[in-house]
């Protein structure tokens, strides 16, 4: 409950920055699977796809850990 001098939230709390990073580690890792596991014609497409998920979510977890002060910053 938020005290009388302090404002009111407006719009969606960010994300949990601990949750997008791992988010952005697993579609890294699904991208370097699918470099080194799938066949040479299908190797590309899917790899660049999943390494741009990745960094998205990755991006996601700066920003959100930029947002709130860095990781000292807690709840």
């Amino acid at each position: 409950m938020r005290g009388v001098d302090q404002p009111a939230q407006v719009g969606r709390r960010p994300s949990n920055p601990a949750f997008l990073l791992l988010l952005g580690v697993v579609w890294v890792v699904c991208a370097v699977v699918a470099g080194i596991g799938l066949h040479t014609s299908w190797r590309l497409i899917p790899t660049i796809a999943f390494a741009g998920v990745g960094l998205y979510f990755l991006r996601g977890a700066a920003i959100t850990l930029i947002r709130r002060g860095g990781p000292e910053a807690g709840d």
